[in-house]
Parts: C-alpha cells; structure tokens; sequence
C-alpha cells in the first residue's frame, strides 16, 4: 500500500492561500488546515475537539488540551496554530455560531460544542459501526471529503487523510528528534506504525543545499 503524501511545507502556505482566495468559509478552512498539519491528530481527534478544549472560560487560546478517543495523549497549540484558530473562534462568535448560555464565557460560545462545523453550522457527522468481530469502529467520512478537497484544491495531486500525520512525523524527523518521541506525539499504537511513515523521506534537495551553509 502507497504511503500517503508528504507535503512540503511551501506547499502547505500554497493550500492556505488557496483557501483564503475562494472558499466562502476561509476562517474555518485555513484553521481546520492548520490543525491538520500541526497537530499531529487524526481527523477523528480534530472532529472531536470542543470548545473547552482549545479556550479558557476568559476567551484566551490554551497552550494544551487532553485528545479524546482511544489512545489518550496531550495535543499542544503551537504557534502556528494559534491565531488561525483565535480568527476562527473570534468570526465564530461574530456571526453567532453556536452560543452558549453565557455571553462573558468562552466569547459566547457553547463550551461543549464542536470548534469545527459544517457550513450549516452543525458538527462533522461521526459514523459508529461494529466489526465482524464486534469490535466498535468510528470514522468521520464527511470531514475527510472535505480535506481531501481542500487538498486537492491546493495542487495535491493524491490527497490523503494520512498526510497531515506524515508531514509532521517527517519534519521532527528531519529536525533531528527520535522516533520514540515522534511516536508519543503521534499516539499511534504501535512504533511500527510510526516507523512505517517515517520510512522512506521524499528528501528535497534544495531543502539539503539550504543545511550546507
């Protein structure tokens, strides 16, 4: 099976461009970007972020959050991520998507409510099914269209859910940090995983000119 896509990140400030040049909801599209790079979550975490996760009840960004589902971790909001999702929330609240019953609160909006909405402002459906072996299984179809459009949109040529994850696993990896650690902010089951999407660099030899002085 193909490894998904790695995407420079030149390319990634091609997407966002793209996103605030024709999309209708640019403030949502390049956070949603945004995370999908920098957090190394899976669509399904990103899906399941609230509110409360990402804001403090005063309306500033938090530094942290605990991801829901089944491998528990910690997801930091970096830099990057920081103000495209301040914008978000603040156009958000302008417009009055989804209130909460305390408009001194968490800037009015509903603190148990998704951060990321459809058009028609209600959350990424979640699909729950059942295995043959009865095990739960739980995808989020309608969102990873959605990426993989504004994937494609921006020049990608193979779009894939997977690519956010690659992308972030590969730079620390080129910035010189362990697989074990890559793995914990991963927060894939196995280090196999992990090790299968760092296995092969599409190494950019422009990139390896820059190192050299």
């Amino acid at each position: 099976m193909a490894l998904p896509a790695f995407v420079e990140s030149k390319d990634i400030r091609w997407i966002i461009k793209v996103i605030q040049k024709i999309n209708q909801f640019s403030e949502r599209d390049t956070c949603l970007i945004t995370f999908f790079f920098a957090s190394a979550l899976t669509t399904l975490e990103i899906n399941r972020i609230q509110i409360k996760d990402v804001l403090y009840k005063n309306g500033e960004v938090r530094k942290k959050f605990e991801v829901k589902g089944e491998m528990s971790r910690t997801a930091y909001i970096t830099k990057r991520m920081k103000p495209a999702l301040k914008t978000y929330l603040d156009w958000r609240a302008k417009h009055k998507l989804c209130l909460g019953n305390n408009p001194d609160q968490y800037l009015g909006l509903d603190p148990d409510e998704c951060v990321f909405l459809t058009k028609d402002a209600h959350p990424f459906s979640i699909v729950h099914k059942k295995t043959l072996q009865g095990n739960d299984t739980y995808s989020c179809d309608a969102l990873n269209r959605h990426i993989k459009k504004l994937l494609k949109d921006g020049g990608i040529e193979e779009p894939s859910i997977l690519s956010g994850r690659r992308t972030y696993a590969i730079n620390l990896q080129r910035k010189g940090f362990d697989v074990s650690h890559i793995h914990a902010m991963l927060g894939n089951k196995t280090v196999e995983t992990t090790q299968k999407l760092l296995s092969t660099d599409p190494i950019n030899m422009a990139w390896i000119a820059e190192q050299a002085f």
